[in-house]
């Protein structure tokens, strides 16, 4: 039979004739039409009437193709009606084993197709960690698990060493599952009805937990383990076990630990010392119920032994770390009852690191002397820049690029780490040895990249470096590469991966020259005198510098000693002459519309520039054109919920795929990606890309905001950085953002919120009548509890007297709507003002607030304090 034959057989016929037939052929003949058959499957799966059975094509393919001409399939050719096994069995290809395993490690969904081949014998049965993953996703649907042996005596247990990710997880598989289909209901069953050992399943949960699996997958096992309902004596046998995980990375393991290991202290099942030694990571943690459980421990433990008061004073001064005003005071509580003594040095190093709210009564029990900020007295240390120095030789830049592969959160020694590869990347790259600590380490968070797309990036960059690939092209065994695949279209993760990769690319051409983007102070700008500076070696060595960096480096540009800059300096490449433009020279306009973007942002004052705006197609947002915003805020009614919805109209939008880091902050795609997506460390880049005009970095963290949920980590405190670094004063658009995150639900990010506007109320860079005027449209909106943006203007007006009075001129400026716009719960508002009034004996309102108090209607507190106020103001006594 040619080929033509073989393709009209499997066209036109049912798959046990195309088997029968084929069969028949020798195998090394048929194979000779592979690549026919291949291409006809492929033409099948766009349009299955191409042929009357779609399995007898699969068949056909099976018949035809070798190992390597499956893998390349796009689908794999598993005839399941049919029965894969038939076809197979009678086939009798060598390949059985080696495909089977490899369908089961690239496709984990597609087991409970593929298990018939190893259930008829016709090869090894899987043992791979995927073949767990298809359990999670698949393989047990429709399986009475009850009676295969295999599983209750094998397989399960692998459950909790196998952490999956993405959907084949047990906590991905349960969170979409009905009740009754879901694995932990079957579990539980299984262990209720005697077919899996109780005690070691308590004891499994535990390993699994103490594997530290993303907190996604580690709060499975923690509730699955609460829904074992271990007795206090299977608890008191395990106390070990519990007191350990207390050290746990994992956030939602160490609040199921406390809560349980609250239950061992109450029964006296854990020895006091013991338990003090094991509440370093609880004292430590951002949740506040963590701590605060913490807390309790250390008052427990020194009440069943008063011997360990000192060190359990030493213990509580951990929790003082914490970012919640609150939580400080609760540990200052606690100390002051414990009452130890030679504590003052240990409490007088966290003056300066504690909420305002509490650093005058933390300097009065360390004994030290404390000024708080007057009225007009900034607390000026934020707002003045400090100069960040480079790395100083090739073993320094080594060192820092591990640490940041390691802990990415800080953006300004990720620049730094990146920097000192470029300039010292070429004499690294000549010494294997030393580069051997960065290539294993960088491959193994390659092979479990997380959502960190900035680690992803660094990981890709120090494999490229030291295994000589290029950024983009470096994969995995499989042919994976998530700096390619893994980071979002129109995010700024790619302009940090392609940065990079420049940078790469020149040191593998024999260039190590400085970065020319990396920030020059803790502002996130670039001094334009050390850019002409680094760009020296550049020209000297006839290298063009790269367009991702230098488009950075004029977005970072400072404003100072740029005519210093400009002195002397004789342009002659279009990318030198964007940087004199982006200098304050007249344009000699090139044709890369990126760079002449950069350039344009990087003037100040930025006026509309038709040259810049006639590169692009269409007008693009920040591109020659200024982008113009419109902050909405609603409440949106939906059945029993109500939601705040706040929008950010824009004349000018534009699409994932540009180029111009400009126009990068404007980008939503097609599934709501945001140019600042990712995690913290991801948000906290992007917030260096424009440091001298951050409106259009505070569009994405309104966008990303959901005011309702609570992150162990929430990425949106990436938002809230630039607010406490040297820049330009707040906005409209910093000043909403500020406004909306005091709402928040996670008290991580309300709380540092709050202290934003402190910090900038203090440094004169947020003006009272744009606070009031974002804070307006957000409360009168009631979508959200009023009592989150009280409760957050109390906290800011205790941080200093000059705040208190900012904060009372903020909320009478707001006082100007209707008795119908009165918002739930605007009473408590309403005594927060008389209580700052009194303190600061402040009386006066302006006429629109008096004629807003005495329109509202309403009983209790609205009542109470709308008359007081009122009272106060035309000087009768309350």
């Amino acid at each position: 039979m040619n080929s033509d034959d073989i393709l009209k057989l499997i066209r036109t016929k049912r798959p046990e004739v195309v088997l029968e037939r084929l069969a028949a052929i020798p195998q090394a003949e048929r194979r000779k039409h592979g690549k026919d058959v291949a291409r006809f499957y492929g033409e099948a799966l766009q349009n299955r009437k191409t042929a009357k059975s779609f399995e007898a094509v699969q068949v056909g393919v099976l018949a035809t193709a070798t190992l390597t001409d499956l893998k390349k399939l796009l689908f794999h050719p598993i005839p399941t009606k049919f029965g894969i096994e038939n076809a197979l069995r009678t086939l009798s290809p060598e390949w059985t084993d080696a495909w089977v395993a490899w369908v089961v490690e690239n496709s984990p969904h597609w087991i409970a197709r593929i298990a018939p081949v190893w259930e008829a014998g016709l090869c090894a049965r899987p043992t791979s960690d995927a073949f767990i993953l298809g359990y999670y996703a698949t393989y047990a649907q429709n399986r009475d698990l009850s009676a295969d042996d295999m599983f209750l005596d094998h397989d399960v247990w692998r459950f909790f060493e196998v952490e999956g990710g993405g959907e084949f997880s047990l906590a991905a598989h349960d969170k979409y599952a009905s009740p009754d289909c879901s694995w932990a209901t079957q579990l539980v069953a299984l262990v209720n009805a005697g077919k899996l050992d109780r005690d070691r399943m308590l004891d499994a949960t535990l390993e699994a937990l103490a594997r530290d699996f993303a907190q996604f997958r580690a709060g499975w096992y923690a509730r699955f383990h609460t829904a074992l309902n271990p007795t206090p004596e299977e608890i008191a046998k395990r106390a070990e076990r519990y007191l350990s995980l207390l050290g746990s990375s994992i956030p939602t393991t160490v609040s199921f630990a406390i809560k349980i290991v609250q239950a061992l202290d109450k029964a006296q099942e854990i020895a006091p010392g013991d338990l003090l030694e094991a509440l370093d990571g609880p004292l430590q943690a951002r949740q506040k119920g963590t701590v605060v459980a913490a807390l309790r421990l250390i008052a427990s433990a020194v009440k069943r032994d008063p011997t360990l008061s000192e060190a359990a004073t030493r213990k509580a001064i951990c929790a003082l770390v914490s970012e919640q005003a609150d939580v400080q005071s609760k540990a200052l509580d606690l100390i002051e009852r414990l009452d130890a003594p030679a504590i003052q040095d240990a409490l007088a190093q966290y003056v300066p690191l504690v909420a305002p709210s509490v650093q005058a009564r933390i300097a009065t029990m360390a004994g030290i002397s404390h000024e708080t900020p007057q009225a007009g007295q900034a607390i000026a240390q934020t707002s003045i820049p400090q100069q960040i120095m480079p790395v100083a030789d090739a073993a320094e830049a080594l060192t820092v690029f591990l640490a940041v592969l390691e802990v990415s959160r800080d953006p300004f020694e990720v620049e730094r780490a990146i920097d000192g590869i470029a300039r010292f990347g070429v004499k690294l790259t000549k010494d294997a040895k030393l580069l051997s600590p960065l290539k294993k380490r960088a491959r193994q968070i390659w092979n479990k990249p997380g959502e960190n797309y900035t680690r992803v990036v660094l990981a890709a960059t120090g494999s490229a470096l030291a295994e000589g690939t290029a950024v983009h092209e470096f994969a995995d065994e499989r042919g994976y590469n998530p700096s390619v695949a893994h980071v979002p279209k129109g995010c700024f993760a790619r302009v940090f991966r392609d940065r990079n990769a420049e940078i790469i690319e020149r040191i593998q051409s024999g260039f190590s020259l400085p970065m020319l983007s990396a920030p020059t102070d803790t502002g996130g700008f670039v001094n334009p005198v050390v850019l002409m500076t680094r760009l020296e070696p550049y020209r000297a060595a006839g290298v063009a510098p790269g367009m991702v960096d230098l488009s950075l480096a004029l977005l970072r540009l400072s404003t100072d000693n740029r005519e210093t800059a400009r002195v002397g300096f004789v342009p002659k490449t279009e990318e030198e002459h964007a940087l004199a433009y982006a200098l304050g020279s007249d344009a000699c306009l090139g044709s890369q519309q990126a760079l002449w973007a950069a350039a344009w942002a990087a003037r100040q004052p930025c006026p509309t520039d038709p040259h810049i705006v006639a590169l692009f197609d269409r007008p693009h947002p920040d591109c020659g054109i200024a982008a113009e915003y419109d902050v909405s805020v609603a409440r949106i009614d939906r059945d029993i919920y109500r939601y705040i919805d706040v929008r950010i109209a824009e004349p000018l939008t534009i699409t994932e795929d540009t180029k111009a880091l400009p126009a990068m902050f404007h980008v939503t795609g097609a599934y709501g990606v945001f140019a600042c997506s990712g995690t913290y460390e991801d948000v906290a880049w992007a917030s260096l890309v424009r440091p001298g005009w951050p409106e259009p970095f505070f569009r994405s963290a309104i966008a990303r905001l959901d005011p309702d949920q609570k992150l162990t980590d929430h990425p949106c405190l990436g938002f809230l950085e630039p607010f406490f670094r040297p820049g330009p004063p707040c906005g409209p658009l910093g000043a909403a953002t500020l406004v909306y995150y005091m709402a928040s639900e996670d008290k991580s990010v309300s709380g540092l919120a709050c202290e934003a506007v402190a910090t900038l109320f203090a440094e004169d860079r947020l003006e009272v009548a744009l606070f009031a005027q974002a804070l307006k449209p957000f409360v009168l909106a009631d979508a959200l509890p009023t009592k989150r943006w009280t409760k957050g203007l109390g906290t800011i007006a205790q941080t200093a007297p000059q705040n208190a009075t900012l904060v009372r001129e903020a909320m009478v400026a707001m006082l100007d709507f209707t008795a119908d716009d009165t918002p739930h719960d605007f009473g408590g508002m309403l005594e927060l003002l008389y209580e700052l009034s009194v303190a600061s004996r402040t009386t006066s309102l302006s006429p629109q607030a008096e004629d807003c108090l005495r329109d509202i209607r309403g009983g209790g507190k609205l009542a109470k304090f709308s008359k007081k106020l009122l009272q106060m103001a035309q000087g009768v006594e309350a």
